[in-house]
């Protein structure tokens, strides 16, 4: 009977915590179909990941208030023809520019290395199954390796999406 209660104990614990559930974290969203929230890089996001251009097709869902690398704050549409010229980057970078001011106007306790990237599909099969997507994600970069990404846990606030 013991037993019983202190594994309830933790379950609920481990709900209450936010820890994502094991079909997310086994099966991972491709990062194409990404909504507005946090995502880890790996299974278990608490030691930084490597900022590469491979790690980031599958990502794993996670609260924002459990540790994560990734923050989604906006998703969209770009008009650009072509998804590799510098018009579609300008365009991606205008569009989650304004999103991020939007979305961290008034925040206080900001990480100071707290940046923000996008995400658009690769141009040919991913680009003619997406569309013209855009992701922008904020992210902290490890201030002693820029090519890692520590994880953003914010116990001390959550940004809500409006």
């Amino acid at each position: 009977m013991t037993r019983r209660k202190i594994l309830a104990a933790a379950v609920a614990l481990f709900i209450s915590l936010g820890w994502p559930s094991s079909e997310a974290l086994s099966k991972g969203t491709f990062y194409l179909e990404l909504k507005t929230g946090c995502y880890s890089a790996n299974k278990f996001p608490n030691k930084s990941s490597k900022w590469t251009d491979t790690n980031y097709k599958t990502l794993y869902s996670t609260s924002c208030t459990s540790p994560h690398h990734y923050e989604v704050f906006y998703t969209g549409k770009i008009k650009a023809k072509d998804l590799n010229s510098d018009a579609a980057k300008k365009e991606a970078g205008i569009a989650c520019d304004n999103a991020a001011i939007d979305t961290l106007m008034g925040q206080k306790d900001l990480p100071p290395t707290l940046t923000y990237g996008y995400f658009f599909p690769d141009p040919g099969a991913e680009e003619k199954k997406y569309g013209k997507k855009i992701f922008c994600f904020f992210r902290v970069a490890d201030p002693k390796n820029d090519k890692y990404t520590l994880s953003i846990k914010r116990t001390f606030r959550e940004v809500t999406y409006v």
